[in-house]
């Protein structure tokens, strides 16, 4: 398994001795639930955050709720907010709950299924341009 801390900058070795750099943006979104609604048996979505580098995308399900077999351009990480989904993959059903995190390679198949009310969000590893 790889170090988790690959990537990550350590202290500096110049007078200031910080690592990174003052020259960036963070972006806060305090509640990803309750952005738009359930829309007849499929889910609502809203974009949250949507940048160069990054797209992050809130459903909201109803129980029963269904997204069919479809698939990403994207590399993607799901998180489940709160709520439980079915998960079908082309070599299993995995259920996701709060606390999950799952990821998919470009253009896996997979479908969704509420099993309860849900938010969960798709963020999309977006290429470097």
């Amino acid at each position: 398994m790889s170090d988790p801390t690959e990537g990550h900058v350590e202290q500096g070795d110049g007078p200031d001795r910080r690592p990174g750099t003052t020259d960036g943006t963070s972006t806060l979104v305090e509640e990803v639930w309750g952005r738009s609604s359930s829309r007849g048996g499929r889910p609502g979505a809203t974009a949250v955050i949507d940048n160069e580098s990054t797209k992050v995308v809130a459903f909201e399900f109803a129980e029963g709720d269904e997204l069919k077999e479809h698939a990403a351009r994207h590399p993607v990480l799901i998180q489940v907010v709160r709520g439980r989904v079915s998960f079908e993959l082309p070599d299993r059903t995995v259920e996701l709950a709060p606390g999950a995190l799952l990821h998919l390679t470009p253009m896996l198949r997979h479908a969704v299924r509420a099993l309860e009310p849900t938010t969960l969000t798709v963020t999309m590893l977006l290429p470097h341009a």
